[in-house]
């Protein structure tokens, strides 16, 4: 009788809604949505009404009071947003409580901390880091610290790979090149102004808005594209390019954390733009391993026009 006034009660006071893959009591999860970190638990509904009470409000209060998140030292308010009264087959009935925090970071050495004395598994994501931890009376604390460089390192690699208007204004000035001599020029151009700009965007030399800054970027693929068409070559397509670069730079530093992740992002993206730099020199071998040239036609059409 006492487990169904629970589970009324429950359903009257705290709204309904979708939790995470907490479907136990005494299991909990922890997932980050950049600077926000959702923390869910399953929570035996009698044992958290004796220690919290029946009203929605001294469930929020004793949540809040005594689970607690950090980063850095720095604290990240946070509230119950949702509690639900759940129910499976050869389970106690419990409920299944949100707590939702605003860190001030989205990276550093995490801490999280749970005073409610009842046992909890929690599975964690936090910062870049995972793994799992058992919370009770005697471990109330768990501390989760970011891993820094390898980090650093793939975002920058991804930033670079997962944005298609830096892959397309790669690929459009690379297969436009007609010689390697020339197609290193130009990787060479590129390379050094994406990174000029990183730095200066990062370090907060130059600050233009984001929404200004996708318009450049995308511009940029447009002109790359058009100074073959205009003529444009030799030292005057060097500098455009390089010009036309920069933007590209401005864009990537938006998604640098800090100025600490600056070094390790940077070798990533470099990495990257390598791998497509390698990857356009590579073809014109390709093409001639078959025995083509570059722009030159078939051997099954040339013999057909020679007919």
């Amino acid at each position: 009788m006492r487990n169904a006034l629970l589970a009324l009660l429950f359903t009257l006071v705290l709204p309904a809604t979708a939790g995470a893959d907490v479907d136990t009591p005494g299991v909990s999860e922890v997932r980050q949505d950049g600077a926000v970190v959702t923390w869910v638990l399953g929570i035996p509904g009698a044992e958290l009404t004796s220690l919290a009470g029946e009203s929605k409000e001294s469930i929020a209060g004793f949540m809040a009071n005594n689970l607690r998140m950090s980063v850095d030292a720095e604290s990240c308010p946070g509230a119950m947003t949702t509690a639900t009264p759940e129910r499976r087959d050869g389970v106690p009935p419990f409920a299944r409580v949100t707590m939702q925090f605003k860190c001030p970071a989205e990276t550093g050495t995490f801490a999280v901390i749970n005073e409610t004395l009842l046992v909890s598994a929690v599975d964690y994501e936090l910062g870049g880091a995972s793994g799992t931890f058992r919370f009770d009376a005697d471990h109330t604390l768990l501390e989760s610290t970011s891993p820094q460089f390898p980090r650093w390192l793939r975002d920058g690699f991804e930033s670079f790979i997962t944005g298609w208007e830096h892959l397309l204004f790669f690929a459009i000035l690379l297969l436009g090149a007609r010689t390697g001599r020339e197609l290193g020029a130009l990787a060479a151009s590129a390379v050094t102004a994406s990174l000029v700009a990183l730095v200066l965007g990062v370090e907060g030399v130059v600050n233009v808005p984001e929404r200004t800054i996708e318009l450049v970027t995308v511009a940029s693929v447009v002109g790359v594209a058009a100074l073959p068409v205009l003529g444009v070559s030799g030292r005057p397509q060097l500098w455009a390019v390089f010009a036309l670069a920069l933007a590209h730079g401005l864009a990537l530093a938006v998604q640098v954390p800090t100025g600490d992740a600056l070094f390790g992002f940077a070798l990533g993206l470099v990495a990257a733009e390598a791998l497509l730099i390698s990857l356009a020199g590579a073809l014109p071998l390709a093409w001639r391993a078959l025995g083509r040239t570059p722009g030159a036609r078939a051997p099954g059409r040339a013999r057909s026009a020679g007919r």
